[in-house]
């Protein structure tokens, strides 16, 4: 019976500890994830903001690929 009440004893102690452990986790989860928000909202382009850039890049391309088409097939054409 000793042994087992020992065992019974030891298991609650590791219980605990390992209680501790997770807490102690939780709260440095919770803080990194806050970080990491904050990270994103500072340093990063919402998608909304990006529709410009792009249009204006895919604009851009558009038009040296159209000039380039056009500058072969007036080569092709003389």
């Amino acid at each position: 019976m000793e042994n087992t009440e020992k065992e019974i004893v030891i298991i609650k102690e590791q219980q605990k500890t390992m209680s501790e452990k997770i807490d102690d986790l939780t709260v440095l989860v919770k803080e990194e994830f806050g970080e990491l928000k904050k990270d994103l909202k500072e340093n990063y382009v919402l998608k909304i903001e990006f529709v410009n850039v792009k249009t204006v890049v895919y604009g851009l391309v558009s038009l040296i690929l159209l000039s380039a088409g056009g500058a072969l097939l007036s080569l092709i054409i003389e």
